[in-house]
């Protein structure tokens, strides 16, 4: 195909060979620099254009001015590298495109750019103004250095910077090209645009220009055939109005020649000839093209030569069009105020004049605004149709599916019987709304296919461009008939296409039962209360006849409304609702058809229970109250179900529902309200908070709520909201994450006592009559120290696995461990805080011996006891008498004295190796092994080595009296500063003295003369007798005699006890061995034995 030519002649048309042969051979002088040039990879790049600033633009002296330049490599191998300089200079020196003295000067490297390739190149550092009044600015881009064609290698630009700038912008429209618009009818639009600086009241104009798109102008089409044949190319109508196009065409061989010849132009329009080759209904693409134009108003010829066509008929059609021709334009002028805000304008309305393409363009402007190039807005363009095309979609049931019965060799729509029977769609498949008159004719098949009296019938709907209406009918008839619709009688001559314009179906109308039952409420068992306005409404099955009476009932007697929706209220109680129905082919003697449903009505109550339930509500079908039983604190046991979801159990609380009448109760809900700052500590988030059944207190068991039951708990005025459904009762734990309780065991230390006892103590920091501490817990760890702090709980408890000693009440302060350390065996023990659970808090505790550098000291027990003696212990008796007159007295009394032994230094470290070593004094009338059961008369003796110290104890009456003639032993015994004491009785530490009457010694002038009784008895004997207890023989052979007759006394017994129980024994052993013993010999054991 050849290219277009335009001209005024078909002269014309001939000579652009001849020029173009010409312009080459000029040329051809050209082609050998051109290859040199091309051989050698020349730098060479172009500044093309200007980004930012924009040429003539007005800019605030306050707004930054960036720099962004196109650059073009003109290269023909990749190249970059080049640096580009812009400098910015006062004045107009875009004539020059250099900058005499410049005042901003930046710099940048070009990117490696490929032939022909464009970049935007953009300095970092924007340009502000050097002085805040009105001036005139140049900026001048160049590169560094001059390639091959410095004439592109620099560009200015001019632009100016007020210092009371003003500038309206447009931004946008509102006009939706994807809509489809119709022709005769306003639109209003409205622009949105940005003011800066804008004066108060002043005004804009605001409009838009309307040009159609692709206006036909002229039509012309020449048919021929190509091969062989012949064909009469039929003559088109001719074209009355200017400007002309006529076609001319002729086949040889495989090429069409085709002449197209435009008269009667307009001058100085542009206009555009479309070509195509139509064969066979298909435009070929391959030979179709345009050509366009400005006329001067000569006419124009255009040949075509169209090569390698097939065989047949082809038509060459050609069409002259304007590509845009102005239709109208528009404005008005409104007032705009605003420093710097966005507003929203409102141009005239726009009206299209007929159907076809229009670009509508947007402008605002301002005698008063410096920078016209912002104000223009972006072409939109519509689509303007005023097609009419109403399709009768279908036929179908109103009511219920589309269902196709066959009847004999025929198939049947099923329809229902009587109101809203008969459903016709309709789609507006056009451009423009329409009004459109539905028509519908009923023929009974049966009567052979007469009208049905009352049709035909219509319906008249206004459509929508794509929406899609129905038209209802009822049929209230039984029996076979065909149904048409049809709208053409509305649409006429207009509808583009009459054939959808009507639709036939056959149907059949037979008597069916209502299907009826009680759709609300759609379930038996639904809960309502008293008071509440309840609602029935009846279901029908699709296919039912209509109309319907509908008549509702309690239990099948008391009648509570008519209709197909009711609403009533019902006393407290579980109902059967039925629903009785009846329809217009139903005779007399016919029975409802009915159906039920159950609704329970419930008693509401409100309810409070202050400080805790703020306001409550419960649901049941019996007279109820409400109550609080029991708040508490939990047992003090591991609550497991909470502490496996991190909480910790807080306090629960017992409420309950009980009946006012009755016994039984069944709650639908109980839903309430509480202050949660009465059940938990204020140190607590109630948004942590989490509430679980309390299953068994004692033992700590907890269960979550049910699925369907909530608790919330809200920070933001310490409430909470419980609701559990069919429970009349409950007991709610409320668990949530709480801090241990800050109490802290100080000063953790041990005391030693005897036997190697420790006694731990302590001071206690923190609120320990909290209900939330539970006390102390102790770890004991023998011969290597426990550590402190701990990391974590698992780091804590993985050291004292299996050192578990004790758990101790919180108001105690001291421990005795029961558990004495033997000789040589030292311990640490940890004190740790237990919450009201008996959960070990980790982060509160003290170990013993703590240091804060290394590991703590171990404690060590002392079971030794000491074993000093004493030196030189002595005891002395006394007497002291008193001959006072009227206070006469003696007594005796006895003085012990003793030295305080050295203690040794073992150790060699110039101390004794044991300080504070005391010592008890005992006194006893005989000498023990040990003194361990006897109580001690003094105790807590103690004084420096060497020194002397003495004890004195006077004759006194009772039991513990020191008595006359009385031996006593006095002993003492050491102990160390813990308690430790062997209690033995040394040597050393002992003294005796017998208490020895000193009266006569003292008074020896008081003892009386011997008196020696006269032995001349008048009895002989007695003389005798009496002189005999004086000698010393007889009063020794005495007292043997009388020891001798004690023994008897004792032994005999004994002796004759025994042998009895050795005859017993003999007669067992010769009973059982029978004859093997002669009699004799038993008689002879019995003689012996008695």
């Amino acid at each position: 195909m050849a290219g277009p030519a335009a001209g005024s002649s078909s002269r014309i048309i001939r000579s652009v060979p001849l020029v173009l042969a010409l312009f080459l051979m000029s040329s051809l002088p050209l082609l050998p620099a051109t290859e040199a040039t091309s051989s050698r990879n020349i730098q060479d790049f172009m500044i093309t254009d200007v980004i930012d600033p924009i040429s003539e633009a007005h800019y605030s002296v306050w707004d930054p001015i960036f720099l962004e330049v196109k650059v073009q490599s003109n290269a023909s191998t990749p190249i970059g590298g080049r640096t580009i300089v812009a400098e910015i200079c006062l004045g107009d020196h875009v004539s020059t495109a250099t900058c005499p003295s410049v005042l901003f000067s930046r710099q940048t490297t070009v990117p490696t750019l490929d032939p022909q390739e464009i970049a935007t190149i953009s300095f970092v550092d924007a340009f502000y103004a050097i002085e805040y009044t009105n001036q005139t600015y140049t900026v001048v881009f160049r590169f560094s250095s001059e390639d091959i064609r410095p004439v592109d290698d620099r560009l200015a630009v001019k632009f100016y910077m007020d210092e009371f700038f003003q500038d309206i912008i447009y931004n946008s429209n509102d006009l939706d090209p994807n809509n489809v618009l119709n022709p005769g009818i306003d639109y209003p639009t409205s622009v949105s645009v940005t003011t800066i600086g804008w004066p108060a009241e002043d005004e804009v104009t605001v409009g838009w220009s309307m040009n159609q798109v692709d206006v036909p102008m002229g039509s012309s089409q020449f048919c021929m055939y190509v091969g062989a044949g012949f064909f009469e190319n039929p003559v088109p109508p001719a074209d009355t109005v200017p400007p002309y196009l006529l076609v001319e065409a002729y086949a040889l061989n495989d090429v069409i020649n085709a002449t197209f010849n435009a008269t009667s132009l307009s001058n100085e329009e542009t206009y555009s000839l479309r070509w195509s080759i139509v064969s066979g209904s298909i435009v070929n693409q391959s030979h179709s093209g345009s050509y366009d134009w400005k006329s001067n108003g000569s006419d124009v010829s255009i040949q075509m030569d169209f090569v390698g066509m097939e065989e047949g008929l082809h038509c060459v059609r050609a069409e002259l069009v304007l590509p845009h021709l102005l239709i109208s334009e528009s404005s008005s002028v409104v007032s705009v105020s605003g420093s710097s805000t966005s507003l929203v304008l409102s141009p005239p309305d726009l009206q299209f004049p007929s159907e076809g393409i229009y670009d509508v363009e947007f402008y605002v402007q301002s005698s008063e605004d410096p920078n016209p190039w912002n104000n223009i807005g972006e072409t939109v363009r519509v689509e303007v149709s005023d097609d009419v095309d109403i399709v009768v979609v279908g036929i179908s049931p109103a009511r219920g599916d589309e269902v196709v019965v066959p009847i004999g060799f025929e198939n049947y729509v099923k329809f229902p019987y009587g109101e809203d029977a008969l459903q016709v769609q309709l789609r507006n498949d056009g451009e423009m709304p329409w009004n459109t008159t539905l028509n519908i004719e009923l023929f009974n098949i049966s009567s052979g296919y007469s009208l049905v009296e009352g049709y035909p019938d219509s319906c008249t709907k206004t459509i929508d461009p794509g929406e899609l209406v129905s038209c209802i009918f009822p049929l209230n008839h039984l029996g076979l008939f065909v149904v048409n619709a049809t709208t053409t009688s509305s649409t006429g001559s207009i509808d583009l296409d009459p054939a959808n314009n009507y639709f036939e179906t056959q149907i059949v109308i037979n008597q069916t039962s209502t299907g009826a039952y009680v759709a609300v409420p759609p379930l038996d068992d639904a809960t309502f209360e008293t008071g509440e306005s309840i609602m029935f409404v009846a279901g029908l099955a699709p296919d039912s006849p209509l109309p319907v009476n509908y008549t509702w009932k309690i239990d099948y007697i008391e009648t509570i409304g008519y209709g197909r929706v009711i609403s009533t209220t019902l006393p407290m109680g579980y109902h059967q609702i039925t629903l009785h129905v009846r329809h217009s082919l139903m005779s007399p003697t016919d029975f409802d058809e009915v159906s039920s449903r159950y609704v329970k009505v419930l008693n509401r109550i409100q309810f409070q229970e202050m400080p805790i339930v703020t306001s409550g509500e419960a649901v049941s079908v019996e007279q109820m109250e409400f109550e609080v039983l029991d708040v508490s604190f939990p047992e003090t046991v591991v609550h497991a179900q909470a502490v496996n979801i991190g909480k910790t159990p807080l306090r629960s609380f017992d409420f309950r529902l009980y009946p006012t009448a009755g016994e039984d109760l069944n709650v639908d809900y109980i839903d309430f309200w509480g202050n949660i700052s009465q059940l938990i500590p204020s140190s607590v988030s109630p948004a942590s908070v989490v509430a679980m059944h309390v299953i068994n207190g004692s033992n700590g068991v907890l269960a979550p709520l049910d699925s369907d039951d909530l608790f919330e708990a809200f920070e933001s005025n310490n409430s909470f909201h419980l609701r559990l459904n069919d429970v009349s009762s409950g007991s709610i734990m409320l668990v949530g994450d709480m801090a241990p309780v800050n109490v802290t065991p100080l000063n953790l230390r041990t005391e030693k006592s005897a036997g190697g006892e420790l006694t731990l103590m302590w001071d206690s920091e923190g609120p320990i009559d909290d209900p939330y501490f539970g006390g102390w817990r102790v770890y004991k760890r023998a011969e290597f120290p426990f550590r402190w702090p701990y990391e974590n709980l698992d780091d804590f408890e993985s050291t004292v696995t299996q050192n578990f000693v004790v758990d101790l009440p919180g108001n105690q302060t001291e421990w005795k461990d029961p558990v004495p350390l033997e000789e040589g065996i030292c311990a640490s023990y940890i004190l740790a805080a237990i919450d009201h659970q008996g959960l070990v808090d980790y982060t509160h505790g003290n170990v013993t011996g703590f240091k804060d550098v290394g590991n703590p000291d171990l404690q060590c027990g002392d079971a030794h006891p000491p074993d000093y003696e004493m030196q030189d212990v002595r005891v002395t008796l006394s007497y002291d008498y008193d001959i006072s007159p009227g206070n006469e007295k003696d007594s005796h009394s006895v003085t012990v004295t003793w030295i305080y032994p050295e203690i040794p230094d073992e150790d060699g470290d110039g101390l004794p190796d044991e300080e504070n070593v005391t010592w008890s004094l005992y006194r006893t009338q005989n000498l023990p092994q040990s003194v361990q059961f006897i109580e001690p008369i003094l105790t807590g003796l103690w004084g420096e080595p060497l020194t002397s110290e003495s004890y004195t104890e006077v004759q006194a009456s009772g039991e513990d009296g020191l008595s006359i003639g009385q031996t006593y032993y006095y002993i003492l015994i050491p102990e160390d500063s813990v308690g430790n004491s062997d209690f033995i009785v040394r040597n050393d530490n002992t003294a005796s003295i017998l208490i020895t009457d000193q009266f006569w010694e003292t008074n020896p002038h008081l003892i009386p003369d011997v008196v020696t009784p006269e032995r001349n008895h008048e009895n002989d004997w007695m003389n005798s007798f009496l002189e005999d207890i004086s000698d010393q023989n007889f009063q020794t052979s005495s007292l043997v005699a009388i020891v001798i007759i004690a023994i008897n006394l004792i032994a005999v017994p004994m002796v004759i006890n025994r042998n009895r129980k050795i005859r017993r024994r003999l007669k067992f052993l010769l009973e059982k061995v029978g004859d093997r013993s002669s009699d004799g010999q038993g008689d002879d054991l019995d003689d012996f034995f008695d």
